[in-house]
C-alpha cells in the first residue's frame, strides 16, 4: 500500500478534526473513533496515526467549537453599531430556532457540558472547557460593561451566559412548541434586561 504524503495526512487530520468537532456535539463524547473515521471516510486504524486517544481528539474538537464561538460573537460585534446591539444579537442568534436544530453547528455549552461534567478531574477537556466558559463570559462582561478594567468576570455576564446555555439545553429536551415558547421568553428577558439598565 502506498504511503500518504505528508500534505495528505495533514489535510486528513484537520478534516478529522473538523468532522469531529460537529459529530461529538451532535452525538456526544460517547461517538466511537469507528462512527468519527466513517464520517471521514477513513479506516478506524487510521486514526491512530493521527492521535494517540479519543480523549486527545475530543479536547481538540471542544477547543474547536469554542474557537468557533468566539469567531461568531466577535463578528456580531464587528457588524454592530454598539454593545447593546452586540449583546442582543449574540442572545437572538443564540436562542434561534435554527441554533436548537442544530446542536452539531452550535455552541459547546449547550451540547457537550453535561458530557463535560461527567468526565474525570485532570482530564485535558475539562481545562480546555473552562477555559472556553471564560472566554465567553469575558467577552459578554466587555460588552456589558466596555470601561470595565477590572479582571473579574461581571455577575451579568455569568448570569447571561448560564440562561444562554439553560435555555438551549433545556429546549433540547422538550416539544418544539414548548422549546420555542422557552427560547422566546429567555431572549425577550435578556433583551429586555438591557434596556432596563
Amino acid at each position: 500500500m502506498p504511503r500518504v504524503s505528508k500534505q495528505l495526512a495533514q489535510e486528513n487530520r484537520k478534516n478529522i478534526e473538523n468532522i469531529s468537532s460537529q459529530l461529538i456535539r451532535d452525538k456526544g463524547f460517547s461517538v466511537s473513533v469507528s462512527d468519527l473515521m466513517k464520517a471521514v471516510g477513513l479506516t478506524h486504524g487510521g486514526f491512530y496515526k493521527h492521535f494517540q486517544n479519543k480523549d486527545e481528539l475530543i479536547d481538540i474538537a471542544c477547543k474547536d467549537t469554542f474557537r468557533q464561538s468566539e469567531q461568531k460573537w466577535n463578528s456580531i460585534i464587528a457588524e454592530t453599531g454598539s454593545e447593546h446591539e452586540a449583546l442582543n444579537l449574540i442572545f437572538t442568534r443564540y436562542l434561534s430556532e435554527k441554533n436548537l436544530a442544530d446542536p452539531g453547528k452550535s455552541c459547546p455549552l449547550s451540547s457537550l457540558s453535561m458530557d463535560v461534567a461527567r468526565e474525570e478531574e485532570g482530564k485535558a477537556v475539562k481545562q480546555t472547557f473552562h477555559q472556553g466558559v471564560e472566554t465567553l463570559l469575558k467577552i459578554l462582561t466587555t460588552l456589558n460593561d466596555p470601561k470595565h478594567e477590572n479582571t473579574q468576570l461581571s455577575e451579568q455576564a455569568i448570569i447571561q451566559l448560564s440562561l444562554l446555555s439553560g435555555a438551549l439545553t433545556l429546549a433540547r429536551s422538550v416539544d418544539h412548541d414548548l422549546a420555542l415558547n422557552i427560547l422566546d421568553t429567555v431572549k425577550d428577558f435578556l433583551i429586555q434586561s438591557q434596556t432596563t439598565e
